[in-house]
């Protein structure tokens, strides 16, 4: 990728609109626009109206914002142009300023730019993308929250802290001579060494739960034949997505959907209902389930209300070990209050409700309860959503735990300061204050074009 070329792209869908917007930036951007009016716009901040021609027609009129460098977006030059939205003006447009000398923006370039030029950190780079992506009202929040500022406080917390341990010992390296620097006793760096694992460790906790809430919690609706899964699916989804009948087996493949609350984002998966067959074709439904079964985050577990026998197979049983499970008694409206008692009794958290009333408040308040995220934006403490910067979270924390596992051993100050600096290292990858350009392209490629 070359940094020095002026580069172009829609900002906007290119469809039948109103309006579109176009994004030029680069060191030539103001020559190359002005090429494109009869009255050429200043290098200034400014707003102007104008018409565009190109070898004497006109394309369209425009109004033209410029922005100068280094205030700007990208740190550079930047033109943006409100056109009409039509497919062929856009695309005319578009073309016209290829030819005039911009190149064509790769996807996520304007953000890398920014980046590169120090505008936004990559924290921030990668909360544009989520905020543009955002499913629920939590994955907007927090998007905005890491997007506002390039100083993340949280990250900052543990960044700074980090460097002062690394900066206590490599002192005591450097001057052994001075036995009684602040805060270097073992007692006193073992005790920092313990705050800063907790506060990483709690950061990767906040962390996986914003994942789950923003990338969409894996769902899948199990259950025996006829107990109403695919009538609760369609509940939740308001929609008729999945056949629904009284002949056990409908259900044969898998049938999706997704609805958003506002702190969390479900993916649904109406499975076939579990029981001994020798349909090869349902058989063959069943092993699905199972399938999804290994990597659904949460399970709705669905009981016939009417049932009196609630035994689950052996083979079930085993798949629902350490999974989060939601036990569902539908057909509510057939129950007496004493049967509910009694459900309740060997069921403590069981919910109801009934799919033929279009009643599933039980059941939506009881999985929000599980997931709820509500508190963590509250405070300044570093939280991110996104896996892979997640992962680099654990690999700091397993860094730092290597580090005090050692310093208990007796390890010498220079050995225990080597797994600090690779910590170290890998926080300011997390950031982006050191990386390696592949993947630094490699990580925006994954953006809309214009942004």
């Amino acid at each position: 990728m070359m940094i020095l070329d002026t580069i172009v792209a829609p900002a906007t869908n290119i469809a039948q609109q109103a309006l579109a917007i176009i994004r030029i930036s680069g060191s030539d951007s103001f020559s190359i626009i002005n090429k494109l009016l009869k009255k050429p716009v200043k290098r200034v901040r400014q707003v102007n109206f104008r018409d565009l021609y190109w070898k004497g027609q006109l394309l369209d009129q425009v109004v033209i914002t410029c922005f100068i460098a280094p205030s700007s977006f990208t740190g550079e030059d930047v033109i943006e142009i409100n056109c009409h939205g039509g497919i062929l003006v856009t695309n005319k447009i578009l073309t016209t300023l290829i030819n005039s000398g911009a190149r064509m923006a790769l996807p996520g370039e304007f953000s890398q730019r920014a980046f590169l030029n120090d505008k936004i950190s990559l924290i921030q780079a990668e909360a544009i993308n989520e905020l543009i992506v955002a499913k629920n009202e939590f994955a907007s929040d927090l998007a905005l929250r890491n997007m506002s500022t390039k100083n993340n406080l949280g990250f900052d917390k543990i960044k700074n802290l980090l460097m002062d341990i690394i900066s206590r010992i490599q002192t005591s390296i450097d001057y052994p001579e001075y036995d009684d620097i602040e805060g270097s006793s073992d007692q006193e760096l073992n005790l920092a060494l313990e705050s800063l694992i907790t506060m990483v460790s709690k950061a990767i906790f906040r962390s996986n739960l914003a994942n789950k809430s923003v990338s969409g919690i894996k769902t899948a609706i199990i259950g025996e034949t006829n107990v109403g899964k695919s009538s609760i699916l369609n509940c939740l989804l308001n929609e008729d997505k999945a056949l629904v009948s009284n002949v056990p087996g409908t259900t044969r493949d898998l049938v999706e959907g997704q609805i958003s609350f506002n702190n969390i984002t479900l993916e649904l998966i109406d499975t076939a209902g579990i029981r001994n067959t020798k349909d090869f074709i349902e058989s063959a439904g069943i092993e699905k389930t199972f399938q999804i079964l290994a990597k659904a985050d949460l399970l709705i577990h669905v009981f016939d209300s009417n049932s009196f026998d609630y035994q689950i197979e052996e083979k079930l049983l085993s798949a629902l070990e350490n999974k989060t499970v939601v036990k569902v008694f539908n057909k509510s409206e057939t129950l007496t209050s004493d049967r509910k008692k009694q459900i309740v009794k060997k069921y403590p958290e069981a919910v109801f409700c009934s799919a033929l009333n279009n009643d599933v408040e039980q059941l939506l308040d009881k999985i929000q309860s599980k997931y709820n995220v509500g508190d963590i934006l509250k405070s300044d403490d570093l939280v991110i959503s996104n896996i892979n910067q997640i992962s680099l979270l654990k690999n700091i924390e397993n860094k730092l735990k290597i580090a005090y596992n050692n310093f208990k051993l007796g390890f010498t100050a220079d050995i225990i300061n080597l797994d600090l600096y690779e910590a170290w290292t890998d926080l300011n990858n997390l950031i982006g204050e050191s990386y390696e350009e592949e993947i630094i392209d490699n990580i925006f490629r994954k953006y809309c074009l214009g942004k």
